[in-house]
């Protein structure tokens, strides 16, 4: 009997070890798994937080990309715009250049206005001009473009509803190559006009030749960004 007590105490401790044994398991097991959980969910919370500073920092960078795109359209804009001014005369000009003059060969031959004007001398000194390099020019200080009308009124010429007198001094900017092969080499049209008519011609280049922006407004209303 005594050991048949022994038995079910022995029996009794053993099961409640290992009872023990399993409930802290099943605790540290439960313990883990709880703390992975925390950790996953701190990772997320984590995470979440980053993509909004990361959404906030895109845009951001997307406004900036937009200024930028914006600034650079504008400034495209503009040098279009100040292309445009350059071409229509609404600027003024120093760089190097040439300068042909157009005079009467002596005192005694009086106003060339007419003959100068009949057989349009001055427009094709400036049709030549263009084509040998020439993109900026005024005659007597009125800049040429597009739109200058050069005629005859009464006993002087007009351009640009200017009058102007002999002697026509022609100031011409562009590629200077160019215009300095134009002047080195002469030109047989220039060669005509003083074979031909009693005009005297002199060409030479010119360090500082500055052209003024134009004086009275051309045909067109307005230019944008004037």
């Amino acid at each position: 009997m005594k050991k048949k007590y022994m038995l079910i105490i022995l029996t009794s401790v053993m099961l409640g070890v290992l009872i023990g044994i399993a409930i802290k398991d099943s605790d540290i097991k439960s313990g883990n798994y709880i703390s992975k959980d925390r950790l996953v969910k701190g990772q997320i919370k984590i995470t979440n937080k980053n993509i909004k500073v990361l959404n906030k920092e895109k845009k951001g960078l997307d406004k900036e990309i937009e200024s930028l795109k914006k600034k650079h359209e504008d400034q495209e804009r503009m040098t279009e715009i100040n292309d445009l001014k350059e071409e229509l005369s609404y600027t003024d000009l120093k760089e190097s250049g040439i300068s042909i003059k157009v005079d009467a060969l002596n005192d005694e031959i009086g106003n060339i206005a007419n003959f100068v004007d009949y057989n349009k001398i001055l427009i094709n000194i400036i049709n030549e001009a263009k084509v040998k390099g020439g993109k900026f020019i005024a005659i007597n200080g009125e800049r040429i473009n597009q739109y200058t009308e050069i005629v005859l009124a009464g006993n002087h010429i007009n351009i640009n509803s200017v009058p102007v007198a002999p002697p026509y001094d022609i100031k011409i900017i562009g590629d200077m190559d160019k215009l300095s092969n134009y002047v080195d080499k002469e030109s047989e049209y220039l060669k005509s006009v003083e074979s031909n008519y009693p005009i005297k011609l002199e060409m030479k280049v010119e360090k500082n030749t500055q052209l003024k922006k134009m004086n009275l407004p051309n045909k067109l209303n307005h230019i944008e960004g004037e």
